[in-house]
């Protein structure tokens, strides 16, 4: 008989694969072994729940079950007392506490889980929404108390959240060591004055939709000791103009204090959330990302405009999307960043003067030397042979990836020269030509001899990977 591997080695296995839901779904039916170290797993995530689940599905039909079963008999009797019997009671309990491996709870997914098992079925139209709220009022209460730490919380979603899961009993314990949150602007700040008396060592912050201050995530921000990350997602309404909406003067100061320890700072959507002199005074930045859509005003250029004076000697990553910035001001911001800069990405649209385009490659190469990554899109036709020609020279160890998008012409023979220099270095290269900027004709010409010389290349080992995208967020 084979040898069986312990329990430890499955789960180090296993937890390679904790994105791919199918493969976990599978090997619970393996062995009991199997299914114990899987289960803590698969059940980590409330959105690897629903992986496999599909609208009024019987799988969603089961998951509901499921965490009924593992309700607290208080939890039971009170639901049975407001005329709530779904399902009828068992004699089996769950064959695991599964509530307690959460660690990554999504609002919404469990507000989901219950309109999609309940609908308006099995319940009295009058009391209908009173018996979804008890059922998910009391879901929540499970896994607040059972769940001895939740590491993400996201109550982001555009309807505020109607129950004030940190009021909840075991919130002070579970919600303790919360490192990532992402809400909106809409919940009551109560909500998160709550919170700041809980949660202390948020590392990641995410803020989405409509654009309101609010004192009570202003005081969350505030007394955080570890805060790295924060990315705003403004949107306004069709019957607001840009004008109507002033900075988050509360948020702006509670992310002053916490200048020393962001590093990492994005904002998109329509309009800019905080002042641009608190950008400014995160004096550790390194990645600022951009991504601005609004087509009245390039906010993009804006920013950059009002940060001309200001130094990222620390800056790594820039990654601008929606309505990029001029080139020259896109050079003037990386000559400031004191040659520490790993990623550039430029994903957005722009209709550039071509004569900046050569000053701006100069200034990637000589106030960039630790470039790693590359992205540019352009809209005016450009030389791919002589592209080519530049990067074969190119003398970099870890440059293994090159992605063009635009309009961006090159023969077989210029690409032909470009993986011979690569041969005789003997390194292997990634290519990823993105087609997804127009929905008529194809931004990059690939004709029967482009591709012989690809797939040449390919067989000898030379071109490592090669794809033609048609969706694009500016990282490979």
């Amino acid at each position: 008989m084979g040898s069986r591997l312990p329990a430890d080695c499955l789960r180090e296995i296993f937890e390679f694969l904790h994105d791919d839901t199918k493969s976990l779904h599978s090997f619970l039916l393996i062995n009991r072994l199997w299914c114990e170290t899987t289960v803590p797993i698969l059940w980590r995530n409330t959105r690897n729940w629903l992986s496999n689940s599909h609208f009024n599905d019987k799988s969603t039909q089961i998951l509901f079950t499921t965490l009924l079963s593992c309700l607290p008999e208080d939890s039971k009797k009170l639901l049975s007392d407001n005329g709530i019997i779904i399902p009828p009671p068992t004699a089996q309990p769950p064959l695991f506490e599964y509530a307690a491996f959460c660690r990554r709870l999504y609002y919404n997914d469990i507000c989901y889980i219950v309109e999609v098992a309940i609908g308006d079925r099995q319940l009295g139209n009058s009391r209908n929404l009173y018996g979804k709220h008890l059922i998910k009022q009391e879901m929540f209460r499970m896994f607040l108390t059972r769940c001895s730490t939740i590491d993400f919380l996201d109550i982001s979603d555009r309807n505020v959240p109607d129950l004030p899961l940190p009021y909840f009993a075991g919130a002070e314990t579970s919600l303790s060591h919360l490192c990532e949150l992402r809400c909106n602007m809409e919940i009551p700040p109560s909500i998160f004055y709550r919170m700041a008396q809980i949660c202390r060592n948020i590392e990641s912050l995410f803020i989405g939709y409509y654009p309101f201050d609010n004192d009570g995530l202003a005081t969350l921000i505030e007394v955080q000791k570890r805060l790295k990350n924060f990315e705003c997602q403004s949107q306004i309404r069709y019957t607001e103009t840009l004008e109507d909406k002033p900075p988050y003067v509360n948020i702006a100061s509670a992310l002053a204090t916490c200048s020393n320890t962001l590093t990492n700072l994005t904002f998109g959507g329509d309009l800019i959330c905080i002042p641009s002199s608190t950008i400014a005074e995160i004096v550790n930045l390194q990645v600022l990302k951009l991504d601005f859509n609004h087509f009245n005003r390039n906010l993009n250029e804006e920013i950059l405009e009002s940060l001309e004076f200001t130094a990222f000697p620390n800056l790594k990553m820039l990654k601008m999307g929606g309505i990029l910035a001029p080139l020259i001001m896109l050079g003037r911001l990386i000559r400031r960043t004191r040659n520490n800069l790993e990623s550039i990405s430029l994903h957005g649209w722009s209709k550039p003067d071509p004569k900046p385009i050569g000053t701006f490659n100069r200034v990637v190469a000589q106030y960039a030397p630790k470039l790693k990554y590359l992205t540019t899109c352009l809209d005016n036709p450009l030389d791919g042979d002589l592209l080519f020609e530049m990067l074969g020279n190119l003398c970099h160890e870890k440059f293994s990836k090159l992605r063009i998008a635009g309009k961006w012409t090159f023969t077989p023979k210029g690409l032909k020269k470009f993986f011979e220099k690569r041969k005789k270095k003997k390194r292997s290269f990634s290519l990823y030509i993105c087609d997804c900027y127009d929905e008529v004709d194809s931004c990059i010409e690939i004709t029967k001899s482009h591709n012989q010389v690809i797939e040449r290349y390919k067989a000898e080992g030379i071109l490592k990977n090669y794809k033609i995208e048609y969706d694009f967020t500016g990282d490979f």
